[in-house]
């Protein structure tokens, strides 16, 4: 029945067996050198038609055969493409079951049964090939597409599968599966008749089990568009925080000139977790703590406690007086608020001033200018959206973003 016998078979998973690690080097890193030692192990397998030559001389490659059947047992990823046309499977079983049918019509039982082990084979290959697709579909979707690593990679990845599965989605409803009932219209055998209507079973089943997965694909390809939308809006603002930073000071700014002595910096104070012993400078008062340590502690008396009279005074309500110019703030907001126009602190300070005069109530320009803009920071964040306030002041020599300010300006966004 079969073209080889047991033996021929035995012999080739013995040169598969005893060429193990080379195959799988040569299927793993895509070629391998014919070197000194491997000479004749490569001659041998290329004799029998597991490696062939590469385009480079002197590199092997596995065979296309060797290679489809390791990446269908390795679950590779690529081998959900097959695109087999169930269209010609059905023709090429439509044309079997004639001859199958006519054999045993006229009782030619050899015929019979090579023709029956034929559409088994057939029927199994194309339900094979299926399945395995589906699986690895399933297995990718499972994985996040794992075989690539960027998130981009991942969407084209699931884009291409998503337009294979649905390609061979519209390719399956073109068949009616229900028409090869028609190949058991006759006295046939049981088991062939088993093997149809197995077949036709396989097949109601796998577009559900496809469609699902297409589902699944869907849902997917929608969670990697937004991981991908995510990652690359970290990856804008990352580069936009490093492109403009909002600070850019010198590590020698403590040494500028012309900064004011309030501004400057110290520099860095060394730290470490030891007494450094060779610092002459540590001795004096390095040998005071030790001494101090080593004087023996008196134990203090305990002195008695003494008793005194609790004498307890009627609560007082305290009145709370409200700040005059914290209501002089709030006027300065109501009034940018009710008229729309932007109000300077400095120039409401010296309209205001005769009437704070009157009502024996002063304040100092700097320190009114530094109340209004307290008195922002303190307001809600709806009221901060609705105003604004605008420093006023002269840019500090040395650094890039302090300023010296004399007055702000509140005006609505």
């Amino acid at each position: 029945m079969a073209a080889y016998n047991a033996s021929d078979v035995a012999d080739l998973l013995r040169q598969i067996g005893a060429n193990d690690q080379l195959l799988a080097d040569a299927y793993v890193y895509g070629t391998v050198s014919e070197l000194q030692s491997e000479s004749r192990k490569i001659a041998g397998l290329h004799k029998i038609g597991l490696l062939r030559p590469d385009d480079d001389v002197g590199d092997y490659r596995v065979t296309a055969e060797l290679k489809r059947m390791l990446n269908r047992l390795m679950r590779k990823q690529s081998s959900y493409r097959q695109l087999s046309d169930m269209g010609k499977v059905i023709d090429t079983l439509d044309d079997m079951v004639i001859d199958y049918q006519t054999s045993v019509k006229n009782n030619q039982h050899d015929d019979a049964e090579y023709y029956l082990d034929q559409l088994d084979d057939l029927l199994y290959e194309a339900k094979d090939n299926l399945n395995v697709s589906l699986e690895n579909m399933h297995h990718a979707i499972s994985s996040q597409f794992g075989f690539v690593s960027t998130l981009s990679a991942k969407v084209r990845e699931n884009e291409r599968a998503l337009a294979y599965a649905q390609k061979l989605l519209t390719e399956l409803q073109q068949v009616d599966p229900e028409s090869c009932y028609e190949w058991t219209n006759w006295a046939c055998p049981s088991d062939f008749a088993r093997k149809i209507s197995g077949f036709v079973y396989w097949f109601n089943q796998a577009l559900p089990r496809l469609r699902f997965i297409i589902d699944n694909m869907r849902l997917s390809l929608f969670r990697l568009r937004r991981d991908e939308k995510q990652a690359s809006l970290l990856r804008n603002m990352a580069r936009y925080l490093n492109q403009h930073p909002e600070f850019e000071i010198s590590d020698t700014l403590f040494e500028d000139e012309q900064l004011p002595q309030t501004l400057k910096l110290a520099p860095v104070m060394p730290l470490k977790s030891y007494v450094d012993t060779r610092n002459s400078e540590l001795e004096s008062p390095l040998v005071a703590l030790v001494q101090a340590l080593r004087k023996t502690t008196k134990a203090e008396s305990i002195l008695e406690r003494d008793s005194s009279d609790l004498e307890v005074a009627e609560i007082q309500e305290l009145v709370i007086d409200d700040d005059f110019f914290e209501q002089q703030t709030e006027q300065l907001f109501e009034q940018v608020i009710k008229y729309g126009e932007p109000i300077s602190a400095i120039k409401y300070w010296q309209k205001a001033l005769k009437s704070w005069i009157i009502e024996e109530q002063l304040i100092d320009p700097k320190q009114w200018v530094e109340l209004v803009f307290s008195s922002y920071c303190k307001l809600t964040n709806d009221q901060q959206d609705a105003l604004d306030i605008k420093p006023k002041g002269v840019k500090v020599t040395g650094t890039t973003d302090n300023y010296s300010y004399s007055d702000v300006e509140v005006l609505l966004r």
